[in-house]
């Protein structure tokens, strides 16, 4: 869905929760509890409505109670023009973002990325998205913290951003690993996204990854996955139906590959590519019945796609698109899985 008609300034719509809050008819029990969505608010009312409308929910589908963490993407198509959410909000070139933000470090180098991402004649002009993940936890901070996650084609190095989101050199020590599991990719993975954790106490980058099954199995293997591989594709075959390629979620950590790893599951290469799917439910039924999801949160997660208009007050007209995207699946080496769902909302403001 394209932002050009969105504007920087939305009549009614003054930030992200702002937009949330048309959600709310479906915002509830048992994927949202009254408390986990009005956290979620909490964050969003920091951010101003022109970063992006277009927003990602995540929750842990093994519990009866979760947090709902939220994120911002902001993307742009090969060659062509921002079509998704506005970085010179991001970079300070036009007004939004609480000054506050740039106090802190990690928003210091997120405002340096998105000045070099519009610049024509940076290396990270190509980088093809952006997504800001923010952890909705028990009290919201009065500046979130996010993680921050980029994603390039696969002829370009990870580098020139890396040097200015992450608080190492790209060629120190510390993140020898990093560029060791860059440097094994099969030049059959198209899409390759790296992320750093602002807001978690660890030294990890994360890695994603999209390549066929078998690339993904081989590549933990030779990257020195600290798990077994043969017991790891067997444990996840049943979510490997759905799709002949995975997202592959890898922590590179300075002392090694980290246990932990996690697979995108999508429904079919629609989903995978453009987020869109018509039918969760056959990949839902098969967590529900190897015990990672709840079969009242399936029940939901049916039910959320939809599309709803609603009239803003200066007469303009509000498009809400919902979908579900995909599920995550997170293994640890003793094959103990959980998953996480995660479903979208975009936004389109029609004048």
């Amino acid at each position: 869905m394209s932002s050009s008609t969105q504007g920087y300034n939305i009549s009614g719509l003054r930030t992200s929760a702002d937009a949330v809050r048309y959600l709310a008819p479906q915002c509830v029990e048992p994927f949202f509890s009254g408390e986990s969505f009005a956290r979620l608010l909490r964050t969003a009312e920091a951010f101003p409505a022109s970063l992006s409308l277009n927003h990602m929910f995540e929750r842990q589908l093994g519990t009866a109670t979760s947090p709902v963490d939220f994120f911002h993407w902001l993307t742009r198509p090969r060659g062509g023009d921002f079509f998704n959410g506005h970085p010179d909000v991001l970079s300070g070139a036009s007004e939004g973002m609480p000054e506050a933000f740039f106090q802190k470090e990690s928003w210091q180098r997120i405002r340096r990325f998105a000045r070099e991402w519009l610049d024509d004649d940076s290396p990270l002009h190509e980088v093809l998205g952006l997504w800001l993940e923010y952890d909705i936890r028990e009290r919201p901070l009065d500046v979130p913290i996010p993680l921050i996650f980029f994603t390039i084609d696969q002829n370009l190095s990870p580098e020139p951003a890396l040097e200015i989101l992450h608080h190492r050199p790209y060629a120190s020590p510390q993140l020898a690993t990093f560029r060791r599991c860059w440097e094994a990719l099969p030049s059959t993975s198209r899409y390759r996204t790296a992320g750093i954790l602002y807001s978690r106490p660890t030294e990890a980058i994360r890695l994603i990854f999209i390549m066929t099954h078998d690339d993904a199995f081989r590549y933990l293997e030779r990257v020195g996955w600290p798990g077994s591989v043969n017991k790891l594709s067997e444990r996840v075959r049943e979510f490997l139906r759905f799709h002949t390629e995975v997202a592959l979620h890898l922590d590179a950590h300075p002392e090694g590959v980290e246990p932990q790893v996690g697979m995108e599951i999508y429904t079919d290469a629609e989903a995978l590519y453009k987020g869109i799917t018509l039918d969760c439910e056959p990949l839902l039924n098969v967590a529900v019945e190897q015990s990672l999801c709840l079969p009242e949160l399936r029940d939901a997660l049916i039910t959320w796609p939809g599309a709803d208009t609603f009239q803003l007050p200066l007469g303009e007209m509000l498009r809400v698109e919902r979908k579900f995207h995909h599920v995550k699946v997170v293994s640890q080496p003793d094959l103990s899985l959980r998953a996480k769902a995660y479903t979208t909302a975009e936004f389109e403001v029609i004048k």
